[in-house]
Protein backbone atom coordinates (compact mmCIF):
# COMPACT_ATOMS: atom_id res chain seq x y z
CA UNK A 1 0.00 0.00 0.00
CA UNK A 2 2.80 2.36 0.95
CA UNK A 3 4.60 1.63 -2.32
CA UNK A 4 1.46 2.26 -4.34
CA UNK A 5 0.93 5.64 -2.66
CA UNK A 6 4.50 6.71 -3.38
CA UNK A 7 4.17 5.68 -7.05
CA UNK A 8 0.96 7.60 -7.43
CA UNK A 9 2.50 10.76 -5.99
CA UNK A 10 5.49 10.41 -8.26
CA UNK A 11 3.22 10.22 -11.37
CA UNK A 12 1.30 13.34 -10.33
CA UNK A 13 4.56 15.33 -9.82
CA UNK A 14 5.89 14.26 -13.24
CA UNK A 15 2.66 15.27 -14.96
CA UNK A 16 2.78 18.74 -13.38
CA UNK A 17 6.39 19.24 -14.47
CA UNK A 18 5.60 18.26 -18.10
CA UNK A 19 2.66 20.63 -18.24
CA UNK A 20 4.79 23.52 -17.02
CA UNK A 21 7.44 22.88 -19.68
CA UNK A 22 5.04 22.46 -22.66
CA UNK A 23 4.57 25.50 -25.02
CA UNK A 24 1.36 27.40 -24.61
CA UNK A 25 -1.25 26.67 -27.36
CA UNK A 26 -2.23 29.67 -29.52
CA UNK A 27 -5.93 30.29 -29.97
CA UNK A 28 -7.29 28.97 -33.32
CA UNK A 29 -7.52 31.52 -36.13
CA UNK A 30 -11.10 32.57 -36.79
CA UNK A 31 -12.64 30.90 -39.85
CA UNK A 32 -13.34 33.47 -42.58
CA UNK A 33 -16.96 33.78 -43.58
CA UNK A 34 -17.19 33.04 -47.35
CA UNK A 35 -18.23 35.96 -49.54
CA UNK A 36 -21.66 35.52 -51.11
CA UNK A 37 -21.52 34.13 -54.65
CA UNK A 38 -22.05 36.63 -57.44
CA UNK A 39 -25.65 36.42 -58.67
CA UNK A 40 -26.10 34.46 -61.87
CA UNK A 41 -27.87 36.48 -64.52
CA UNK A 42 -31.25 35.07 -65.45
CA UNK A 43 -31.33 37.03 -68.71
CA UNK A 44 -31.43 34.73 -71.77
CA UNK A 45 -28.56 34.99 -74.24
CA UNK A 46 -31.07 35.45 -77.06
CA UNK A 47 -34.69 36.46 -77.31
CA UNK A 48 -35.69 32.83 -76.80
CA UNK A 49 -36.00 31.68 -73.18
CA UNK A 50 -34.03 28.50 -72.40
CA UNK A 51 -36.26 25.47 -71.88
CA UNK A 52 -36.93 24.21 -68.37
CA UNK A 53 -38.42 20.98 -67.11
CA UNK A 54 -41.77 22.77 -66.84
CA UNK A 55 -41.53 24.25 -70.34
CA UNK A 56 -43.89 22.57 -72.86
CA UNK A 57 -41.14 22.79 -75.46
CA UNK A 58 -38.77 20.83 -73.20
CA UNK A 59 -41.38 18.07 -73.17
CA UNK A 60 -41.50 18.17 -76.98
CA UNK A 61 -37.71 17.76 -77.11
CA UNK A 62 -37.79 14.84 -74.68
CA UNK A 63 -40.61 13.14 -76.60
CA UNK A 64 -38.77 13.70 -79.89
CA UNK A 65 -35.66 12.00 -78.54
CA UNK A 66 -37.80 9.03 -77.50
CA UNK A 67 -39.24 8.83 -81.03
CA UNK A 68 -35.66 8.82 -82.30
CA UNK A 69 -36.45 9.43 -85.96
CA UNK A 70 -38.13 11.85 -88.36
CA UNK A 71 -39.15 11.23 -91.99
CA UNK A 72 -38.84 14.12 -94.47
CA UNK A 73 -40.28 14.09 -98.00
CA UNK A 74 -38.12 16.68 -99.71
CA UNK A 75 -37.60 18.35 -103.07
CA UNK A 76 -34.88 20.62 -101.67
CA UNK A 77 -32.60 18.48 -99.47
CA UNK A 78 -30.89 16.62 -102.29
CA UNK A 79 -27.49 14.91 -102.09
CA UNK A 80 -24.93 16.71 -99.93
CA UNK A 81 -27.58 19.13 -98.66
CA UNK A 82 -29.58 16.33 -97.07
CA UNK A 83 -26.42 14.71 -95.69
CA UNK A 84 -25.37 17.97 -94.01
CA UNK A 85 -28.80 18.50 -92.43
CA UNK A 86 -29.13 14.89 -91.26
CA UNK A 87 -25.68 14.75 -89.67
CA UNK A 88 -25.97 18.08 -87.87
CA UNK A 89 -29.43 17.35 -86.47
CA UNK A 90 -28.50 13.83 -85.36
CA UNK A 91 -25.30 15.08 -83.73
CA UNK A 92 -27.27 17.69 -81.79
CA UNK A 93 -30.30 15.65 -80.72
CA UNK A 94 -29.49 12.00 -81.40
CA UNK A 95 -32.47 11.77 -83.75
CA UNK A 96 -32.10 10.13 -87.17
CA UNK A 97 -33.36 12.05 -90.20
CA UNK A 98 -34.65 9.92 -93.07
CA UNK A 99 -34.95 11.98 -96.27
CA UNK A 100 -37.01 10.74 -99.24
CA UNK A 101 -36.45 12.98 -102.26
CA UNK A 102 -38.52 13.59 -105.36
CA UNK A 103 -40.44 16.19 -107.36
CA UNK A 104 -42.79 18.37 -105.35
CA UNK A 105 -46.00 17.26 -107.04
CA UNK A 106 -45.11 13.57 -106.70
CA UNK A 107 -44.21 13.95 -103.03
CA UNK A 108 -47.45 15.82 -102.39
CA UNK A 109 -49.48 13.05 -104.02
CA UNK A 110 -47.62 10.46 -101.94
CA UNK A 111 -48.49 12.36 -98.74
CA UNK A 112 -52.17 12.50 -99.72
CA UNK A 113 -52.24 8.81 -100.62
CA UNK A 114 -50.84 7.95 -97.18
CA UNK A 115 -53.52 10.10 -95.59
CA UNK A 116 -56.29 8.34 -97.51
CA UNK A 117 -54.88 4.90 -96.70
CA UNK A 118 -54.25 5.89 -93.07
CA UNK A 119 -50.68 4.58 -93.36
CA UNK A 120 -48.83 7.84 -92.79
CA UNK A 121 -45.05 7.71 -93.17
CA UNK A 122 -44.20 11.37 -93.83
CA UNK A 123 -43.60 13.66 -90.86
CA UNK A 124 -42.55 16.74 -92.88
CA UNK A 125 -43.00 17.82 -96.50
CA UNK A 126 -40.28 20.13 -97.83
CA UNK A 127 -41.03 21.44 -101.33
CA UNK A 128 -42.37 24.85 -102.31
CA UNK A 129 -45.22 26.83 -100.85
CA UNK A 130 -47.54 26.03 -103.77
CA UNK A 131 -47.16 22.24 -103.44
CA UNK A 132 -47.29 22.44 -99.66
CA UNK A 133 -50.44 24.53 -100.05
CA UNK A 134 -52.12 21.77 -102.02
CA UNK A 135 -51.36 19.33 -99.20
CA UNK A 136 -52.65 21.82 -96.66
CA UNK A 137 -55.89 22.32 -98.62
CA UNK A 138 -56.51 18.58 -98.35
CA UNK A 139 -56.34 18.83 -94.54
CA UNK A 140 -53.04 16.94 -94.34
CA UNK A 141 -50.94 19.50 -92.42
CA UNK A 142 -50.88 20.86 -88.88
CA UNK A 143 -50.26 24.32 -87.43
CA UNK A 144 -46.72 25.48 -86.66
CA UNK A 145 -47.87 28.41 -84.51
CA UNK A 146 -46.31 26.98 -81.33
CA UNK A 147 -42.70 26.78 -82.57
CA UNK A 148 -40.38 28.77 -80.24
CA UNK A 149 -38.16 30.04 -83.06
CA UNK A 150 -41.09 32.01 -84.44
CA UNK A 151 -41.23 34.08 -81.26
CA UNK A 152 -38.07 35.83 -82.45
CA UNK A 153 -38.67 39.29 -83.82
CA UNK A 154 -36.62 41.46 -86.13
CA UNK A 155 -34.47 38.63 -87.53
CA UNK A 156 -36.43 37.73 -90.66
CA UNK A 157 -35.73 38.87 -94.22
CA UNK A 158 -39.14 37.51 -95.13
CA UNK A 159 -41.79 36.47 -92.61
CA UNK A 160 -41.73 32.63 -92.54
CA UNK A 161 -45.55 32.73 -92.57
CA UNK A 162 -45.74 35.18 -95.51
CA UNK A 163 -47.26 32.53 -97.78
CA UNK A 164 -49.77 31.22 -95.29
CA UNK A 165 -51.50 33.36 -92.65
CA UNK A 166 -53.01 30.15 -91.22
CA UNK A 167 -49.46 29.29 -90.05
CA UNK A 168 -49.21 25.79 -91.45
CA UNK A 169 -46.62 26.44 -94.15
CA UNK A 170 -43.21 27.90 -93.36
CA UNK A 171 -40.79 29.52 -95.79
CA UNK A 172 -37.39 28.03 -94.94
CA UNK A 173 -35.25 29.51 -97.72
CA UNK A 174 -35.47 32.05 -100.50
CA UNK A 175 -34.97 31.79 -104.25
CA UNK A 176 -35.00 35.16 -105.94
CA UNK A 177 -36.23 35.95 -109.45
CA UNK A 178 -34.62 39.06 -110.86
CA UNK A 179 -33.06 40.71 -113.91
CA UNK A 180 -29.43 40.24 -115.00
CA UNK A 181 -27.20 42.32 -117.25
CA UNK A 182 -24.06 41.51 -119.21
CA UNK A 183 -21.46 43.81 -117.63
CA UNK A 184 -19.42 43.90 -120.85
CA UNK A 185 -22.42 45.32 -122.66
CA UNK A 186 -23.87 47.66 -120.01
CA UNK A 187 -21.82 50.33 -118.23
CA UNK A 188 -22.55 50.96 -114.52
CA UNK A 189 -24.05 54.36 -115.30
CA UNK A 190 -26.48 52.75 -117.74
CA UNK A 191 -27.78 50.01 -115.45
CA UNK A 192 -31.57 50.19 -115.09
CA UNK A 193 -32.98 50.65 -111.61
CA UNK A 194 -36.63 50.01 -112.42
CA UNK A 195 -38.59 47.74 -114.71
CA UNK A 196 -40.28 50.82 -116.13
CA UNK A 197 -36.97 51.74 -117.77
CA UNK A 198 -37.06 48.53 -119.84
CA UNK A 199 -39.76 50.08 -122.01
CA UNK A 200 -37.34 52.81 -123.13
CA UNK A 201 -36.01 52.76 -126.73
CA UNK A 202 -32.41 52.23 -125.55
CA UNK A 203 -33.31 48.65 -124.59
CA UNK A 204 -35.05 47.83 -127.87
CA UNK A 205 -33.73 44.54 -129.28
CA UNK A 206 -31.27 44.08 -126.41
CA UNK A 207 -33.39 41.96 -124.06
CA UNK A 208 -34.23 38.27 -123.82
CA UNK A 209 -36.78 36.27 -121.84
CA UNK A 210 -38.28 32.79 -121.77
CA UNK A 211 -41.42 32.54 -123.90
CA UNK A 212 -44.40 33.31 -121.60
CA UNK A 213 -46.35 30.46 -123.25
CA UNK A 214 -43.73 27.97 -121.99
CA UNK A 215 -42.74 29.34 -118.58
CA UNK A 216 -44.61 31.15 -115.85
CA UNK A 217 -41.49 32.80 -114.37
CA UNK A 218 -41.82 36.36 -115.61
CA UNK A 219 -45.60 36.06 -115.63
CA UNK A 220 -45.69 35.22 -111.91
CA UNK A 221 -43.64 38.29 -111.18
CA UNK A 222 -45.49 40.80 -113.30
CA UNK A 223 -48.96 39.55 -112.35
CA UNK A 224 -47.98 39.81 -108.66
CA UNK A 225 -46.73 43.37 -109.22
CA UNK A 226 -49.93 44.23 -111.07
CA UNK A 227 -52.13 42.88 -108.30
CA UNK A 228 -50.20 44.89 -105.72
CA UNK A 229 -50.34 48.00 -107.94
CA UNK A 230 -46.54 48.28 -108.08
CA UNK A 231 -46.59 48.44 -111.88
CA UNK A 232 -49.28 49.17 -114.49
CA UNK A 233 -50.47 47.11 -117.44
CA UNK A 234 -49.33 49.61 -120.05
CA UNK A 235 -45.74 49.44 -118.77
CA UNK A 236 -45.74 45.64 -118.89
CA UNK A 237 -47.11 45.74 -122.43
CA UNK A 238 -44.44 48.25 -123.46
CA UNK A 239 -41.65 46.04 -122.13
CA UNK A 240 -42.84 43.07 -124.17
CA UNK A 241 -43.26 45.24 -127.26
CA UNK A 242 -39.66 46.49 -127.03
CA UNK A 243 -38.46 43.77 -129.41
CA UNK A 244 -37.71 41.18 -126.68
CA UNK A 245 -36.14 37.95 -127.97
CA UNK A 246 -38.29 35.16 -126.54
CA UNK A 247 -36.52 31.78 -126.18
CA UNK A 248 -37.63 28.29 -125.18
CA UNK A 249 -36.07 27.99 -121.71
CA UNK A 250 -33.97 29.73 -119.07
CA UNK A 251 -30.78 27.89 -120.05
CA UNK A 252 -31.00 29.35 -123.56
CA UNK A 253 -31.65 32.87 -122.28
CA UNK A 254 -28.77 32.68 -119.77
CA UNK A 255 -26.36 31.48 -122.49
CA UNK A 256 -27.46 34.35 -124.73
CA UNK A 257 -26.71 36.81 -121.93
CA UNK A 258 -23.29 35.32 -121.07
CA UNK A 259 -22.26 35.19 -124.72
CA UNK A 260 -23.17 38.84 -125.26
CA UNK A 261 -26.00 38.25 -127.73
CA UNK A 262 -28.20 40.21 -125.33
CA UNK A 263 -27.51 42.95 -122.80
CA UNK A 264 -30.28 42.14 -120.34
CA UNK A 265 -32.30 39.13 -119.23
CA UNK A 266 -35.66 40.27 -117.89
CA UNK A 267 -36.40 37.59 -115.27
CA UNK A 268 -34.48 34.54 -114.08
CA UNK A 269 -33.42 32.64 -110.96
CA UNK A 270 -29.74 33.25 -110.09
CA UNK A 271 -29.32 29.50 -109.62
CA UNK A 272 -29.58 29.07 -113.38
CA UNK A 273 -26.04 30.43 -113.62
CA UNK A 274 -24.56 27.98 -111.08
CA UNK A 275 -22.84 25.74 -113.62
CA UNK A 276 -21.51 28.73 -115.54
CA UNK A 277 -19.92 30.06 -112.34
CA UNK A 278 -17.07 27.56 -112.76
CA UNK A 279 -15.75 30.25 -115.07
CA UNK A 280 -15.12 33.07 -112.60
CA UNK A 281 -14.99 35.65 -115.37
CA UNK A 282 -18.55 35.36 -116.69
CA UNK A 283 -19.76 38.94 -117.27
CA UNK A 284 -23.07 38.93 -115.40
CA UNK A 285 -24.62 40.98 -112.63
CA UNK A 286 -28.01 40.69 -110.87
CA UNK A 287 -30.11 43.83 -110.53
CA UNK A 288 -32.14 44.82 -107.47
CA UNK A 289 -35.02 46.63 -109.15
CA UNK A 290 -36.92 49.22 -107.15
CA UNK A 291 -40.34 47.67 -107.77
CA UNK A 292 -39.13 44.57 -105.96
CA UNK A 293 -37.69 41.09 -106.38
CA UNK A 294 -39.91 38.04 -106.53
CA UNK A 295 -39.27 35.34 -103.94
CA UNK A 296 -40.13 31.83 -105.08
CA UNK A 297 -40.61 30.13 -101.76
CA UNK A 298 -39.12 26.86 -100.67
CA UNK A 299 -41.30 25.83 -97.80
CA UNK A 300 -42.09 23.06 -95.36
CA UNK A 301 -45.09 21.79 -93.45
CA UNK A 302 -45.57 19.25 -90.67
CA UNK A 303 -47.86 16.40 -91.73
CA UNK A 304 -51.02 15.45 -89.87
CA UNK A 305 -50.80 12.12 -87.98
CA UNK A 306 -47.10 11.74 -88.79
CA UNK A 307 -45.54 8.87 -86.78
CA UNK A 308 -42.89 11.16 -85.25
CA UNK A 309 -44.87 14.33 -84.57
CA UNK A 310 -42.57 15.68 -81.86
CA UNK A 311 -39.41 15.06 -83.87
CA UNK A 312 -41.14 16.81 -86.80
CA UNK A 313 -41.74 19.88 -84.64
CA UNK A 314 -38.16 19.83 -83.40
CA UNK A 315 -36.62 19.55 -86.88
CA UNK A 316 -38.96 22.20 -88.33
CA UNK A 317 -38.04 24.58 -85.52
CA UNK A 318 -34.30 23.85 -85.84
CA UNK A 319 -34.27 24.47 -89.59
CA UNK A 320 -35.38 28.06 -88.90
CA UNK A 321 -32.82 28.76 -86.16
CA UNK A 322 -29.57 30.49 -87.05
CA UNK A 323 -27.77 27.16 -86.60
CA UNK A 324 -30.14 25.17 -88.80
CA UNK A 325 -30.27 27.86 -91.49
CA UNK A 326 -26.47 27.98 -91.60
CA UNK A 327 -26.12 24.21 -92.00
CA UNK A 328 -28.86 23.91 -94.62
CA UNK A 329 -28.10 26.94 -96.74
CA UNK A 330 -24.32 26.70 -96.63
CA UNK A 331 -24.70 23.28 -98.26
CA UNK A 332 -27.34 24.58 -100.69
CA UNK A 333 -25.63 27.86 -101.61
CA UNK A 334 -28.81 29.87 -101.11
CA UNK A 335 -29.89 33.03 -99.28
CA UNK A 336 -31.46 32.57 -95.83
CA UNK A 337 -34.82 33.63 -94.47
CA UNK A 338 -33.00 35.09 -91.45
CA UNK A 339 -31.09 38.36 -91.54
CA UNK A 340 -28.55 37.15 -88.94
CA UNK A 341 -27.32 34.31 -91.17
CA UNK A 342 -24.85 34.90 -94.04
CA UNK A 343 -26.00 34.72 -97.64
CA UNK A 344 -24.30 31.64 -99.10
CA UNK A 345 -25.19 32.45 -102.70
CA UNK A 346 -22.00 32.46 -104.85
CA UNK A 347 -20.55 35.98 -105.08
CA UNK A 348 -21.18 36.77 -108.78
CA UNK A 349 -24.91 36.14 -108.40
CA UNK A 350 -25.39 37.43 -104.84
CA UNK A 351 -27.38 40.62 -104.27
CA UNK A 352 -29.65 42.29 -101.76
CA UNK A 353 -33.18 43.08 -103.00
CA UNK A 354 -34.57 46.56 -102.51
CA UNK A 355 -37.85 44.83 -101.67
CA UNK A 356 -38.48 41.08 -101.43
CA UNK A 357 -41.97 40.11 -102.60
CA UNK A 358 -43.21 36.74 -101.36
CA UNK A 359 -46.53 35.82 -103.02
CA UNK A 360 -49.26 34.38 -100.83
CA UNK A 361 -50.78 31.01 -101.67
CA UNK A 362 -53.80 32.82 -103.09
CA UNK A 363 -51.56 34.92 -105.34
CA UNK A 364 -49.66 31.85 -106.51
CA UNK A 365 -52.89 30.10 -107.42
CA UNK A 366 -54.12 33.19 -109.26
CA UNK A 367 -50.79 33.43 -111.11
CA UNK A 368 -51.10 29.80 -112.20
CA UNK A 369 -54.63 30.41 -113.46
CA UNK A 370 -53.47 33.45 -115.43
CA UNK A 371 -50.56 31.48 -116.91
CA UNK A 372 -52.89 28.73 -118.09
CA UNK A 373 -55.15 31.36 -119.63
CA UNK A 374 -52.17 32.90 -121.46
CA UNK A 375 -52.44 36.27 -119.72
CA UNK A 376 -48.78 37.31 -120.19
CA UNK A 377 -48.59 35.76 -123.65
CA UNK A 378 -51.49 37.99 -124.69
CA UNK A 379 -49.95 41.08 -123.12
CA UNK A 380 -46.73 40.39 -124.98
CA UNK A 381 -48.47 39.36 -128.23
CA UNK A 382 -47.19 35.78 -128.14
Amino acid sequence: MRFSGIAACTIVVLALLLAACAPKLQPAAPVATPAPAAPVSSAPTSNLSPPTSQDPWAKVVQAAKKEGKVNVYSYNMLGDIGVAVSRAFEDKYGIKVEIITGMGAALGERVLTEQRMKTVVADIMDANSFQAGNVKDAGATVSTADLPVLQQKGVWRVDPWASDPDKHILINTLVYMTSFINTDMVKPADEPRTFRELSQPRWKGKMTETDPRLSSGSGNFFTTLLKRKLIDVETVKAIGANDVAFVTNSQESSRGLIQGRFSLLIMISPGTFTLALKDANIPIKPLAMEEGTLVTNRAMAAIKDGPHSNAAKLLTNWLLTDEGQTVFLKAAGLPPVRSDVPDFTPGPIRFTPVKAIAPTLEEERENLRLFREGFMAKLWNK
